[in-house]
């Protein structure tokens, strides 16, 4: 036996009511993007706010630019009125330098992510947003002609 669409599918933008083969479905709340809203959102706002170098989520462009990238969304308690979730998010700053690799490279590298990291701590605690965000670890790394500072950034977020 399969299911048939027997009568109304509903788009009302934050309701969707569905009706098929005698199931109702309906969300009992309006869908809220949590992650993006209050987590990546506000990141990106926060970089972009602070510095003069673009911030991207999809790839690094230009000779210097910020990577926001979710790398994980987890359950850390559940209530019976929300959940508490933990986000690590990772945020990559890229430098393109051509020609010779040399200190001022590094000092200018090293600068951004030092920046970084005191602004982050400087918003632990970020509004209805986050709690408890830090800089867990950073990395660096360098190719041909770029180097790669890569932090992990862990808040935790209530809905």
């Amino acid at each position: 036996m399969s299911l048939q669409p027997q009568s109304t599918l509903q788009w009302d933008l934050n309701n969707i009511q569905w009706e098929n083969a005698q199931i109702l479905w309906m969300p009992s709340s309006p869908y809220e993007n949590l992650v993006f809203d209050n987590i990546l959102d506000k990141l990106h706002t926060i970089l972009a706010d602070e510095f003069a170098i673009p911030v991207y989520f999809d790839e690094h462009r230009g000779n210097q630019s910020f990577l926001i990238d979710l790398l994980s969304d987890n359950l850390a308690q559940s209530f019976t009125s929300g959940e508490l979730r933990e986000y690590i998010i990772n945020i990559e700053h890229q430098l393109v330098y051509s020609g010779t690799y040399h200190k001022n490279q590094v000092k200018q590298m090293s600068e951004i992510y030092e920046r970084v990291k005191r602004l982050l701590h400087s918003n632990i605690n970020n509004n209805d947003n986050w709690l408890y965000g830090r800089v867990e670890s950073m990395s660096t790394s360098k190719d041909d002609n770029a180097l790669l500072s890569a932090m992990q950034f862990n808040c935790v977020s209530s809905n």
